[in-house]
């Protein structure tokens, strides 16, 4: 259980963030700017703010960065550039079963030698969403985890969030801005703007979205005058 009540005063606005929820996947949605980011910074502790941050009833606000149990994967991927990708993964849980496991989960096998300035942008993130599981976190954080993965890659790494979320006690918290990505994983979605919450729902009432077409395989919707197709 999440209960997050977050206040920092920022250049343009102040963030004033207070929800509670036991979905599984909250999604974080609001235009560039908002504070989405912000808000996952200061839940793992990269950025000081007032107020509480309870997980399952234990206060983090007071918590170093080293006791609070989270994985992270933010937008600039924050590995260590001095690592080869093995050694990054070790660093998070020297395992090598669960390391080798991952890297054929997330198709990073031939690449363990190689260092953060040898690996494209969409290798890095899934390097760092691999290490970010490494340790099967309490909560996931995750600040558009998927924006530079092919359509495939895309579709399996998917399929092991909901894997995630059916058998682990892990919360995630998805920052996105890809409305079928928010369609297929969030539980629960959260609209935020200049630090506020507007709105608070389900994915099947995601504002400016419509579903257009239901078949067996996939949905049809529309938003913002385009067509995502969505497969289940």
């Amino acid at each position: 259980m999440l209960d997050i009540k977050i206040y920092k005063k920022l250049k343009s606005f102040d963030l004033d963030i207070s929800f509670v929820s036991d979905d599984k996947l909250i999604a974080i949605v609001g235009k560039s700017g908002s504070g989405k980011t912000t808000l996952l910074r200061c839940i793992a502790g990269f950025e000081e703010s007032q107020g509480s941050i309870k997980v399952d009833n234990i206060e983090w606000q007071n918590l170093n960065i080293q006791k609070r149990d989270f994985g992270v994967v933010f937008q600039n991927y924050a590995l260590f550039p001095n690592m080869n990708v093995y050694n990054n993964l070790k660093f998070a849980r020297n395992n090598d079963k669960k390391i080798k496991e991952l890297i054929e989960l997330m198709e990073l096998k031939g690449l363990e030698d190689r260092y953060p300035h040898e690996l494209s942008g969409g290798e890095k993130q899934r390097v760092a969403l691999a290490r970010a599981l490494m340790n099967e976190p309490r909560i996931l954080l995750l600040d558009e985890p998927f924006s530079a993965l092919n359509y495939d890659l895309k579709q399996k790494l998917y399929k092991e969030i909901e894997v995630i979320k059916n058998n682990f006690d892990t919360q995630i918290i998805l920052i996105s801005h890809d409305i079928s990505e928010v369609y297929r994983l969030a539980d629960k979605v959260i609209e935020i703007s200049d630090g506020k919450i507007i709105k608070e729902f389900r994915p099947g009432k995601l504002p400016l979205a419509k579903v257009v077409e239901k078949k067996e395989k996939e949905m049809i919707v529309e938003c913002e005058g385009k067509i995502y197709r969505i497969i289940p």
